[in-house]
């Protein structure tokens, strides 16, 4: 997965399917690891998404179904990778994570897709809840805040859009 990132053209964020995360601040010339120390090999970064506020923060969705490991993962940096927070409160065990979004307009308003719902949190991924309402329990596998919509890719199933999440 590649993140670049959305305030600095020289800031690019990559994350690898053997559990590697790395960042380049001079448009690719050199990069840094800077995997959270709890990444076992394979485990899977599936999306990362750059801070659309801070060039220095970023989310990972970490997929462990390889590793057997069924919990959810998502990490969350806010000084350039140097220090990783494991950020799934409310996101319950069997929901491993696919992606994870930050909203472009509401900094701290997070979204999740897990093998089975969409999460939501309001306080930059401290805290989760489920924001299934009528979506069926498939694999949410990619998501986008377009305008004032929240667009779910889902595996097999299409898509599904939760229409104008204005407060």
């Amino acid at each position: 997965t590649v993140a670049p990132s959305y305030l600095d053209v020289n800031c690019i964020w990559a994350g690898t399917d053997d559990g590697l995360i790395h960042v380049t601040l001079d448009d690719g010339l050199h990069w840094n690891d800077v995997t959270p120390p709890a990444l076992k090999p394979w485990a899977k970064v599936s999306l990362m998404d750059a801070g659309h506020f801070d060039v220095q923060t970023a989310y990972a969705a970490i997929n462990t179904i390889r590793l057997d490991d069924m919990r959810p993962h998502i990490y969350r940096t806010h000084d350039g990778g140097r220090t990783w927070t494991h950020i799934t409160s409310g996101i319950p065990d069997g929901a491993t994570v696919n992606v994870v979004r930050e909203d472009p307009k509401r900094k701290g308003l997070l979204f999740a897709g897990t093998e089975r719902e969409v999460y939501v949190s309001f306080d930059d991924g401290d805290h989760w809840q489920s924001l299934r309402l009528n979506m069926p329990a498939t694999s949410m596998r990619d998501l986008i805040v377009k305008d004032d919509d929240l667009v779910v890719a889902t595996h097999g199933r299409g898509f599904w859009i939760l229409d104008d999440i204005t407060p």
